[in-house]
């Protein structure tokens, strides 16, 4: 009896000792800057992690503080990571630590990093610690642009580092008015360093490790569900062009205008990119209507804005019965609330607008375009929790996040940045009027924003087309794995579909257009599937291989010491007879 309790207390200390050696802290070099005396300098810190037996929290310790918070960016990197590799981070809490010998500017530039540590440290794979990436972390793992480039490179060679790896699009710094500046040549040149433009944390993963963990399937599976509601919604919009046209007698300009519109729907009909020719009917029936108003007198505005308001009253109930089960229903619920919401701001506004033709032919045409995606509450998909707690939490997340990148943006390039803030803001205020659906696009928008004017920066015409190509794909690969597993974004893939239709005419905008996409293709991280309680779920243990492998080890180890001892005290018996 004896010797089993001594045997069982051994296996104990082996499973013990095996534990604590998996406990180690990895570490990477983060690149960073610094300001000193209105100036930006090039900076080094250490970023290390340690995994712990948990549920999956996120603890973060920097020395000295930095300039701007760097928890939600910590804990959005490590989610992302999460769900971008498929990984099990439930039993681990993440104890992340920032170590600088100067106050550093922190924020979403670490996030890339963070990502990439979580990664690597969770799958327990060798990475070469001579590689660093500066860059955030951005919905459906793509890396994205941050300041201070050049500065980071600098600093990188000073800590004789050989490899750093930068966001799709970004090597390329704009310098005055003209002239760019070349940071992989640079690096090369006269830093001796490699400097590799990477899309996404798989790529990222694949420079540290020499691993590529995800396989590049780009295919889009379209919800035959959705093409059909968004060409109904499509034939209702272009339908009441025609009409609303028909009825107005036209100047030349006036027409040649008006038919180009319907021109640019019709070719976009053409390629079943219904989204993009709704969207320039859309247009066409603002135009039409504000020439219709602007021939009637101002009170007869006023009973059509007063009927209008009944109208937004009498959805705005019907939307309250509806309910959420899936990432359709979400995002039908988001883009009808915020065309409402726009609608309201313009009755709201439009007693002191000069151009009330305008103001309220733009309300009632926002009105029937919230109308119209109403239908879409229709789809189906794969059921999720949407319950006011979690719309809540998921709201304040992505507020966070997006405060958190516009903080960032505006301490590198204060001053142009307002509409950022602007969203930033609409999504607090939803946030208070328990609005969440309102509060989740705007939140997006303002994230979306954000990143598509830090991506911007240094985008010239030689390479902005070049980088919306990359830009796409990497969008593409997202909405891929989301449709793949039953959660069709129809706004993120409406958005993707109008920024390839302004892709050869205005590419800026089409940027703006996929940062949107982007945002709105994943929301799926902040909500958890519906469980459906079965026999067999109810004994799935979940271990994975890895934690075996800890146990076998750790057997291995006190059977190990206990036959030690045991032969030990033998062979003292033995000399004492």
């Amino acid at each position: 009896m004896k010797k089993g309790v001594v045997l069982f207390l051994f296996l104990l200390i082996g499973v013990s000792l095996v534990c604590a050696a998996n406990n180690e802290a990895n570490h990477m070099k983060l690149l960073a800057v610094q300001e000193l005396d209105g100036e930006y300098k090039g900076s080094e810190a250490d970023l290390f992690l340690e995994l712990n037996d948990g549920s999956g929290r996120v603890f973060l310790e920097t020395f000295p503080l930095t300039k701007i918070d760097t928890q939600v960016s910590t804990r959005f990197a490590k989610e992302i990571a999460c769900s971008y590799f498929n990984l099990n981070c439930k039993k681990d809490d993440f104890i992340f630590t920032i170590k600088s010998g100067a106050n550093i500017i922190g924020g979403p530039s670490a996030g890339g990093a963070i990502a990439v540590l979580a990664t690597v440290s969770l799958l327990e794979i060798d990475y070469d610690e001579k590689v660093a990436i500066t860059g955030t972390i951005n919905s459906g793992g793509i890396i994205g642009p941050v300041g201070g480039v050049k500065e980071k490179l600098e600093a990188a060679a000073e800590n004789s580092l050989e490899k750093v790896l930068i966001a799709k699009g970004s090597s390329m710094q704009k310098v005055g008015n003209n002239t760019t500046f070349d940071l992989i040549e640079y690096g090369r040149e006269n830093l001796s360093l490699e400097v590799i433009e990477v899309a996404d944390l798989n790529e990222a993963v694949y420079y540290f490790t020499g691993k590529e963990l995800k396989k590049n399937d780009v295919s889009i599976e379209v919800s035959e569900s959705y093409q059909g509601i968004m060409q109904e919604l499509m034939d209702v919009l272009c339908g009441r062009a025609s009409d609303l046209i028909d009825n107005l007698e036209l100047t030349v300009e006036e027409s040649i205008n008006l038919e180009d519109k319907q021109k640019k729907s019709k070719l976009a009909a053409e390629q079943e990119d219904y989204y993009s020719a709704a969207s320039f009917c859309f247009g066409a029936n603002i135009q039409a209507k504000e020439l219709s108003y602007s021939k009637v007198d101002e009170d007869r505005l006023f009973v059509s804005l007063k009927v209008l308001e009944k109208k937004v009253s009498v959805l705005e109930e019907n939307l309250k019965e509806k309910e959420m089960e899936t990432i359709s229903d979400l995002q039908t619920m988001m883009i009808v609330k915020e065309r409402l919401n726009e609608v309201k701001e313009w009755i709201v506004k439009f007693s002191g607008e000069e151009n009330k033709s305008y103001a309220l032919a733009y309300a009632e045409e926002r009105y029937f375009s919230a109308l119209s995606w109403m239908s879409f509450f229709s789809m189906e998909g794969k059921e999720l929790i949407f319950d006011e707690d979690v719309l809540r939490d998921s709201c304040l997340k992505k507020i966070a996040e997006s405060e958190e990148l516009y903080q960032y943006v505006d301490v590198l390039f204060g001053g142009y940045v307002d509409h950022v803030k602007k969203s930033v803001d609409g999504a607090k205020k939803s946030l208070q009027e328990e609005e969440y659906g309102l509060c989740l696009i705007k939140a997006s928008q303002g994230k979306a924003e954000a990143n598509a004017f830090m991506s911007s920066i240094g985008l010239g015409e030689e390479t902005i087309k070049g980088f919306l190509e990359s830009k796409m794909i990497s969008v593409k690969k997202v909405m891929a794995e989301n449709t793949a597993e039953g959660m069709f974004p129809i706004l993120g893939y409406s958005y993707y579909q109008y920024a390839n239709s302004l892709a050869e005419e205005d590419p800026r905008s089409a940027l703006l257009y996929l940062d949107y996409a982007l945002e709105l293709s994943d929301l799926g991280i902040y909500f958890e599937e519906e469980k459906i309680f079965s026999f067999e779920n109810s004994f799935d243990l979940n271990i994975s291989n890895k934690e075996w492998i800890k146990l076998g080890e750790g057997v291995l180890i006190g059977l190990l010491l206990a036959w030690v001892i045991v032969l030990g005290k033998k062979l003292l018996i033995r000399k004492k007879k």
